[in-house]
């Protein structure tokens, strides 16, 4: 565990532009290989529902995106989600350090499929898989334009 006692060892804090992320985060990363990457984040109050357990819209959120970034960082390549499944099997609390385990499973010219648990303590907690477009980003399709005039 780090000093703070709060994040294992392992774990960098994650600095992203996407405003969604940096509201509900701070998110952390551990690179373990070129094809694994584990996503993040400690819940607090903000992310608890009425009930004082962290929210599903909240679960359901970093899930999607800790998915959509298993494919960039095994493939570099951007992308928005067309579907998501997910199970939510036990409750989160605040405090819990929660842990993306995401895995692409298939990989197309234009799609990606994912799947992912989050886990609590290695106990899985929600369980999601998706299909996710790839996309250039504006900043890619300016460059391309660009490229195309000269």
């Amino acid at each position: 565990m780090s000093e703070k006692g709060r994040v294992p060892d392992g774990f960098e804090q994650v600095t992203g532009r996407a405003a969604f992320a940096t509201r509900n985060g701070p998110y952390f990363e551990k690179i373990t290989d070129d094809e694994t990457v584990i996503r993040a984040f400690i819940a607090d109050e903000r992310h608890l529902n009425g009930l004082d357990f962290v929210h599903g819209g909240m679960l359901m959120s970093f899930a999607d995106s800790a998915l959509a970034r298993a494919i960039h960082h095994r493939y570099d390549k951007r992308c928005v989600t067309l579907k998501m499944n997910s199970e939510f099997l036990l409750p989160v609390r605040a405090g819990d350090f929660i842990e993306a385990h995401c895995e692409v499973v298939r990989d197309t010219r234009s799609l990606g499929f994912v799947r992912g648990e989050l886990k609590v303590r290695g106990r899985t907690v929600f369980r999601a898989d998706a299909v996710f477009q790839y996309i250039r980003s504006s900043r890619e399709g300016q460059k391309k334009a660009a490229e195309n005039k000269k």
